[in-house]
């Protein structure tokens, strides 16, 4: 198990990893639980590095990015692409460093040329989800020091080949279309008198429990769609009417705009 590893970024992937590791005891009670990583955070967002200090006993905040990096030997970059190339300039690696990077429009080749003094680097997916410990990370190449940290984190799906990752990673894109859609779904129960909570309590556990049948047995989504479909009732019509408007045909083409994102950073 990694003893130390440190954070550069305080964003929505870093504060769910710091959770993930701290899930399923009561660590944010200073309660005993089985070993987990000391984690350094850098002060660059003081509010949310203050407050995951304040939950989680096993935070520390470094003075700046450098010490985080000076203090751990597995570095995870949590940042958004747009700021990397800034950030990364400006932090010293040694030889000793392994880098988990979750920029996702970074390929190992360009975080190769921007940490040349780094031996290892691994690419990640993480998903917000691995707060609850409820969502596998993509993992490339496969790394048993980040398949050790993500594993108990929801999974880890470890992939030998960049292209097969990229593709697997634009996937993830449709997190947003997701809740969007159960989003249009609310407005729509609510526009037909059905009260807030009552709409929003009820998609979410439709959506949940349809989420759960999905891993078990061996059935492909196409197989569940028609088992969840009755010959000539709602759910067919529903499915019809969307196939007639290109609604899933549309998901092929934003994808590949996606992964072309993806690997042209």
């Amino acid at each position: 198990m990694t003893t130390r590893i440190g954070l550069i970024g305080t964003g929505t992937i870093a504060s769910a990893i710091v959770a993930g590791i701290g899930a399923g005891s009561d660590a944010a009670a200073h309660a005993p639980a089985g070993p987990r990583p000391e984690v350094w955070v850098g002060p660059r967002n003081a509010a949310v590095a203050a407050r995951l200090a304040r939950t989680w006993p096993f935070v520390r905040i470094g003075t700046d990015n450098q010490q985080v990096v000076d203090r751990c030997d597995v570095i995870c970059l949590c940042v958004r692409p747009q700021i990397a190339e800034e950030v990364l300039r400006a932090l010293r690696f040694e030889n000793h460093h392994h880098v988990l990077s979750a920029i996702a429009t970074w390929s190992l080749k360009r975080l190769a040329v921007a940490i040349p003094t780094a031996p290892r680097i691994t690419r990640l997916c993480p998903l917000p989800t691995i707060a609850q410990r409820a969502a596998p990370t993509l993992v490339c190449p496969p790394d048993p020091t980040a398949a050790d940290l993500f594993g108990p984190l929801g999974g880890a799906i470890q992939v030998d080949d960049e292209t097969t990752f990229d593709t697997l990673c634009a996937a993830t894109a449709m997190m947003g279309p997701f809740f969007a859609t159960l989003d249009a779904l609310d407005g729509w129960l609510r526009r037909n008198g059905v009260a807030a909570p009552t709409a929003r309590g009820y998609l979410a556990a439709l959506f949940h429990g349809l989420g759960a049948v999905a891993p078990r047995g061996s059935a492909d989504f196409a197989d569940l769609s028609r088992e969840f479909s009755t010959a000539g009732g709602l759910n067919e019509q529903a499915t019809d009417e969307l196939r007639a408007l290109h609604v899933f045909d549309a998901y092929a083409s934003v994808l590949d705009r996606v992964r072309d994102r993806i690997r042209n950073g």
